[in-house]
């Protein structure tokens, strides 16, 4: 992916979609779906280990979520995000209408919220309308026509549109990553990943 130069001007409406970073992360989780229901899950139910069910469950029921949420995403052909003068489009998978407009007049303000939790970074969204609840929604990094935009430059974009610029001029913000998964452990995880696929693969064909 190229990258924008700074000042460079992002035209209205700025449509962000997602990366294929993100993409390719949430189909690698939704083949661990395999592993987990038809050797993780019986493992738990023969030893009666009612936390490991329950907490296999709910990492089923997350995975199936993200992975609609994916593909929706791309059946649909949508912006996550899309952004105007007038205000922003949030496509919201689960929940109708699936296309969440706000207007800035209707909006108090727009902030960012940061949390690691264990092995990840999450970021959101914030946005408190002038009536009703704050709004958090999750963004990664997303795709700009042929730029990536990380999470913090997808925030300032937000917010410049939000002070009713006329021209959203790029700004470039470089982010400290933090490597909580080393690049040798992403490759164990991935060899780990396959080798279940194939152990699974070769039990259904056996």
């Amino acid at each position: 992916m190229q990258k924008l130069e700074a000042g460079q001007v992002l035209k209205y409406p700025v449509e962000l979609y997602l990366s294929k970073k993100t993409i390719v992360l949430v189909i690698a989780l939704g083949l661990s779906l395999f592993p987990l229901y038809f050797y993780g899950l019986p493992w738990a139910q023969e030893d009666n280990e009612w936390f490991v069910i329950v907490f296999t469950w709910l990492m089923m029921v997350m995975i199936v979520m993200a992975v609609l949420s994916i593909l929706i995403a791309l059946i649909k052909g949508e912006p996550v995000l899309r952004i105007t003068d007038e205000g922003i489009d949030m496509l919201q998978v689960l929940r109708r209408p699936q296309q969440k407009k706000l207007l800035w007049q209707d909006i108090s303000y727009i902030d960012i919220d940061h949390h690691v939790i264990k092995h990840s970074e999450i970021w959101m969204l914030v946005i408190q309308p002038k009536q009703g609840k704050v709004i958090q929604y999750p963004i990664r990094p997303m795709r700009y026509q042929n730029y990536i935009l990380n999470e913090m430059e997808i925030v300032n974009t937000v917010q410049l549109a939000f002070e009713g610029n006329a021209a959203i001029r790029y700004e470039p913000i470089e982010l400290d990553r933090i490597k909580l998964v080393t690049k040798k452990t992403k490759y164990l995880l991935l060899i780990l990943i396959v080798l279940l696929l194939a152990v699974y693969l070769f039990a259904v064909f056996k």
